[in-house]
């Protein structure tokens, strides 16, 4: 678990009322706490839920998937009682009969037309989010699931250092007996929180410098350090990483909505509340490159340009990952992006 642990990166969120009146703190804890307690709630029972982007090959002998937090070590033949997964959101309409790319591109013009956000002297970039995630591993014929709630916070200084704080609530399970098996694997079972403090450079490698408000150079910017991208998925996915690890000015922000537009295959989900009870409209993109059929979804405010959330969903069939399709395996809702004192 520690080395899915290593692999993820702190995502947060595009404030959509930066720029408005004081937050209220305690409102904002009770909004996380909310997100994360229903759907601790919500796997009591067995349902159909989302999905999340899986490295999941049917016939593997373990996969792991990095960017989504998934981690599945699976026996050859073995035999999954079903894990229960957050329920599934439910998607109205489109807002418009636009295709996806132009209402996208509406969408960027929104976001440029929005006020950059203030940055008091001595502050560095601060990101919030909740997020959710299926972590199974086998044991013989016995495949065994932990749902895992967590809270993201990051501290990004102009230098690319800063400070990352993962706080992870009790997993929970379906029965006692999976319970059992979890801690004799030797897995976490209770709450826990893990503070990385990085020196200039260090925080998120490969993404450093100001974030070009050029589709073409931001393009570049995503791959940079890395390999090319092979599907228009991947763009899709660097785009849910990017909102949580950076603060965007308006221009910047604008050009990550163009560079979805221009994604091949991007469609217009259509209207619906997010985890967090906002108001958005998704796009998508269903692929098969990551294994198992997937849909990827983010979710944008209309009123702001601003990403809300993202979220993974198997589409058709889970393989050897003992989940009910269709099964959300990863969602994150993005809650604060502005600018804050570095803490001590």
């Amino acid at each position: 678990m520690k080395a899915v642990d290593e692999m993820r990166h702190v995502l947060g969120g595009l404030d959509p009322a930066r720029g408005g009146p004081p937050v209220d703190e305690g409102r904002r804890a009770r909004e996380l706490t909310g997100i994360l307690a229903t759907d601790r709630r919500a796997i009591s029972v067995r349902r159909p839920v989302p999905r999340r982007r899986a490295l999941l090959v049917a016939g593997a002998a373990m996969a792991v998937v990095a960017a989504g937090g998934v981690l599945v070590e699976m026996g050859r033949e073995s035999q999954p009682a079903y894990a229960a997964t957050p329920v599934v959101l439910a998607y109205g309409p489109p807002a418009t009969a636009e295709p996806a790319g132009t209402r996208l591109r509406h969408l960027a013009d929104v976001a440029a037309l929005q006020a950059a956000p203030s940055r008091p002297f001595g502050t560095v970039e601060y990101l919030e989010s909740a997020n959710w995630f299926l972590n199974s591993a086998s044991s013989g014929q016995r495949v065994t699931s932990a749902v895992v709630p967590e809270q993201w916070r990051s501290w990004r200084t102009d230098d690319d250092g800063g400070r990352r704080v993962v706080k992870s609530l009790p997993p929970t399970f379906r029965s006692d007996a999976d319970r059992r098996t979890w801690e004799q694997q030797g897995e976490r079972i209770d709450q826990s929180e893990t503070r990385h403090d990085f020196a200039a450079g260090e925080l998120r490698p490969g993404w450093q410098g100001e974030v070009p408000a050029d589709v073409d150079a931001l393009h570049s910017w995503l791959t940079a350090g890395g390999s090319a991208r092979e599907e228009p998925v991947q763009y899709l996915e660097d785009v849910a990483e990017l909102a949580g690890v950076r603060l965007l000015n308006p221009a910047q922000h604008a050009a990550v909505l163009r560079l979805l537009a221009d994604l091949p295959g991007i469609t217009a989900s259509g209207t619906v509340t997010d985890r967090a009870g906002r108001n958005g409209e998704a796009f998508s993109i269903t692929s098969s490159f990551h294994g198992l059929p997937a849909q990827y979804t983010i979710i944008i405010d209309p009123l702001s340009g601003a990403p809300l959330g993202y979220e993974e969903v198997l589409t058709t069939t889970a393989g050897k990952l003992n989940v009910t399709i269709p099964a959300v395996t990863s969602y994150r809702s993005y809650l604060v992006a502005e600018y804050a004192a570095m803490p001590r």
